[in-house]
């Protein structure tokens, strides 16, 4: 009996096209922050320059966010998935006529799980996924506190370092022309 190798790669091939596409349509940038860009045509003369960098600021953050978010639940469910297939594979019955195939698989499907899981957690992607998101939404906050005209600019370059402590390129550049 040969082993249905193509059937298993069509599979998780049809697997991985189906979670790509999803992940695709589900983390869309083009559709988060409409009303935000629109936001600096209400701002006062004063504040423009100071408004589309808030902006350029809370999309970068919500860029990283989204980019960590993927990091994270990726090695979260992957590893989960491959704990799952390795016990699965071991228990098929289907399997049992490549006995070294079964046991080399299910070695390592729990390996890479317990890799990924070492890897979520000693690079800490769950803190830096939701340390973006928080930064993003102070971001937000300020461009729209930015339209109210008493909102001084004084204080801007201090609250985008509160948001995060990590100094991102537009953060820097922030305080560099205004601060």
């Amino acid at each position: 009996m040969k082993l249905p190798w193509r059937i298993l790669a069509s599979i998780a091939a049809v697997l991985l096209l189906v979670g790509a596409l999803a992940c695709f349509l589900w983390i869309n940038p083009a559709s988060r922050a409409i009303a935000l860009n629109l936001l600096p045509a209400l701002y006062p003369p004063e504040s423009k320059a100071l408004g589309q960098v808030v902006i350029d600021n809370y999309h970068e953050y919500r860029a990283n966010a989204a980019r960590w978010s993927g990091v994270y639940f990726s090695c979260l469910f992957g590893a989960a998935l491959l704990s799952a297939l390795a016990g699965l594979v071991l228990k098929l019955e289907l399997l049992q006529a490549w006995p070294r195939f079964r046991n080399d698989f299910a070695a390592t499907a729990a390996m890479i799980a317990a890799l990924l899981i070492t890897l979520s957690t000693s690079g800490d992607f769950q803190r830096k996924w939701q340390a973006n998101r928080i930064a993003a939404a102070a971001m937000e906050n300020l461009a729209y506190e930015l339209v109210n005209a008493k909102t001084t600019a004084e204080r801007v370059p201090y609250r985008v370092f509160a948001a995060s402590r990590l100094p991102s390129p537009v953060a820097v550049r922030l305080v560099r022309d205004f601060g």
